[in-house]
């Protein structure tokens, strides 16, 4: 019983200046990550849904469910790969195609199609669909040119 409550007391004690510093850069984290991609993300919500108000739903719920999982999304290899696949699997769901259960190479698969689209309908640059993608520019697949790049 006693080491019961040493437990129950080590989770309730205050936290200290480390934690702190380690939530506060977590959350400065995230706001810069969410002010980064919530203009593109809505885009592609808006443009795959077809409707303003659906894909605001949307993008906030992948937001969400990014903040709420942040921490290991920031310890894991790629945050903004993480994050895409979130918004991703909620785009899906929102346009009725539920989320896939996506095997090594359809995942690749998936991504030329998202770069793709990235590319020729929301006009980004190759650096700028690679950050939003969460993958390196050398990964891209071969875009075809546009006149006008962000």
């Amino acid at each position: 019983m006693e080491q019961t409550s040493a437990a129950v007391a080590r989770r309730h004690a205050p936290v200290g200046p480390q934690e702190h510093r380690a939530q506060r850069t977590a959350l400065t984290a995230y706001t810069a990550f969410r002010e980064r991609h919530y203009a593109p993300y809505l885009q592609y919500a808006s443009l795959r849904i077809g409707r303003r108000q659906a894909a605001e739903r949307v993008v906030t719920a992948a937001f969400t469910e990014l903040a709420v999982s942040w921490t290991a999304v920031l310890g894991s290899a790629g945050p903004a790969a993480v994050a895409w696949r979130i918004l991703h699997d909620h785009v899906d769901r929102a346009t009725g195609c539920g989320p896939a259960i996506v095997a090594r190479g359809q995942d690749m698969q998936m991504l030329h199609s998202d770069a793709c689209f990235l590319h020729e309908q929301m006009h980004l640059s190759r650096d700028r669909i690679a950050e939003v993608l969460g993958i390196r520019p050398s990964d891209l697949p071969r875009l075809p040119s546009l006149s006008s790049e962000e």
